[in-house]
């Protein structure tokens, strides 16, 4: 998948996350990311502070994006916000935690 290096940074960043500290995001985010080689799904808990492969059920947002979409946000080619506006991002659930998060970045 071309954006490993973008999941990379998203585990350095989860790890280096203080679990005592004060946290200004704490949920679970489904991302579902379509590559030329099939889909690749990735859960980012910021609950439990833990990103792996996979799909979980429970998740209080999902978001849905192309490869080459993923790695443009992650390299600051574009912003979430523009990416939704021009419909490269979908997501569903609660939309308040998607939006925290973003601000987060």
């Amino acid at each position: 998948m071309k954006c490993d290096a973008v999941v990379e940074k998203i585990k350095a960043r989860v790890a280096g996350i203080d679990a005592k500290g004060p946290r200004k995001v704490l949920g679970v985010f489904q991302l579902n990311i379509e590559a030329a080689d099939g889909a690749h799904e990735l859960v980012v808990d910021l609950k439990n502070l833990k990103v792996t492969d996979g799909k979980v059920s429970d998740a209080d947002v999902v978001i849905n994006l192309k490869d080459e979409d993923f790695i443009a946000i992650g390299t600051k080619a574009i912003t979430v916000h523009e990416a939704v506006e021009q419909g490269k991002v979908k997501i569903t659930g609660d939309e308040a935690l998607f939006q925290a998060l973003v601000d987060a970045l």
